[in-house]
């Protein structure tokens, strides 16, 4: 058995990756889930957390220091371009 992920849209199923392998006429079954942004970004996270506590990589010298701008100044840098 043979998976291939994608999305159904628009009556059109679009495979997340090329699918040149197959030749000639084979029987397909299409299974339709219901997809979930939030669930698939948590899910993200998720991973990536797992491979920052997986790395052994060693931390040296200090952090860089990260300055976010607040709403306000965000706006008004808005208003000016």
């Amino acid at each position: 058995m043979l998976v291939i992920d994608g999305f159904f849209e628009n009556g059109v199923f679009i495979p997340q990756k090329p699918i040149n392998h197959i030749e000639g006429r084979k029987k397909a079954v299409l299974r339709i889930g219901y997809y979930d942004e939030k669930q698939e970004r948590l899910n993200a996270w998720k991973e990536f957390s797992k491979a920052i506590q997986a790395s052994d990589e060693v931390l040296e010298g200090e952090p860089e220091r990260l300055n976010f701008k607040s709403p306000e100044a965000m706006s008004l840098n808005e208003t000016r371009s």
